[in-house]
């Protein structure tokens, strides 16, 4: 699966491999998305590392001037900009409705999955997130 960032170059998810990805797929016209943002930003200022980022995967088709501007209204400063104009992680990612959020590990594979808006830099959400890390990291 290919996508962009915000400088209309390919990327793919094998960019991320070696870390923990928390990969959310979202739009600009979906409220819940837009409401859980913020919190995915702080989320990605609070745990991301060398060993895990938060992508924040876009479908709008308008390209990245508008998620910039998102991104700017929203206060948005610690997530990169991805897209996905064609929204082909939809499928590929097996997409129901939007946001969709998966926890992938550092050699992409799936380990959890979330649909529908989450406070992401909540204690028990990061709990949740650091305990399937451990998991998958630790065998159990």
């Amino acid at each position: 699966m290919t996508f962009e960032d915000v400088n209309g170059q390919p990327r793919s998810l094998a960019d991320f491999r070696g870390k923990y990805v928390l990969l959310n797929v979202w739009a600009t016209w979906c409220p819940p998305c837009v409401k859980e943002m913020p919190s995915l930003d702080r989320l990605q200022a609070l745990k991301g590392d060398t060993r895990f980022e938060v992508v924040a995967l876009s479908v709008d088709r308008k390209g990245p001037q508008l998620v910039k501007d998102f991104y700017l209204r929203a206060n948005i400063r610690s997530l990169g900009i991805y897209l996905d104009r064609e929204a082909r992680s939809m499928s590929a990612l097996r997409v129901t409705g939007l946001p969709m959020t998966l926890l992938l590990d550092p050699s992409g594979v799936e380990v959890a999955r979330w649909a529908g808006m989450r406070e992401w830099d909540k204690r028990e959400m990061m709990r949740e997130i650091d305990e399937r890390i451990t998991e998958r990291s630790t065998g159990r």
